[in-house]
């Protein structure tokens, strides 16, 4: 039972430290549903797709049990769910560092994004998370950039057919 009120003391800890996060999220993410149609920066200003696209989808369909529909949208949701609950073991049930963070974590980035730049190369521009949307920022604001971007996209469909 004192594991047990230990761990809700450090969790209760870390939401008065790092609250005004969840704060700044949410005011972020109001702010850009009213003048953008997409939440993620990336999308948002430049049309393309970033390593996070489709992970907030992929991780409810895992606590659904839907793995199938979240390894469609984002297989990194997989590994990344696993680290943050290793992550969370040793923060909030065991109360010690995260053992082997430093290499962890950066391997966990490393192959998240091999994962996404493999992803992009099959799958830009034809298969959700990995379409391009025109209705971006530099595309409103920078003559040219569409026609650059369609430029570019030809550019990948061709070298998928070769």
């Amino acid at each position: 039972m004192k594991k047990l009120k230990d761990a809700g003391k450090r969790i209760v800890k870390d939401i008065k430290e790092y609250g005004w996060a969840a704060v700044i999220f949410l005011v972020y993410y109001f702010l850009v549903h009213l003048f953008q149609e997409a939440f993620c920066p990336m999308i948002t200003v430049t049309g393309f797709p970033c390593a996070g696209c489709g992970l907030t989808r992929a991780f409810l369909f895992i606590l659904q049990g839907q793995f199938e529909r979240a390894a469609f949208l984002n297989p990194s949701a997989f590994p990344i769910a696993a680290f943050c609950l290793y992550c969370g073991y040793f923060r909030y049930i065991r109360g010690t560092r995260i053992k082997g963070f430093q290499v962890l974590f950066p391997l966990l980035i490393t192959g998240v994004l091999l994962l996404f730049f493999y992803r992009m190369y099959l799958y830009f521009p034809d298969r959700v998370p990995y379409t391009y949307a025109g209705n971006n920022v530099l595309a409103r604001k920078i003559p040219g950039y569409q026609d650059l971007v369609s430029r570019f996209i030809q550019i990948i469909r061709a070298s998928r057919i070769s």
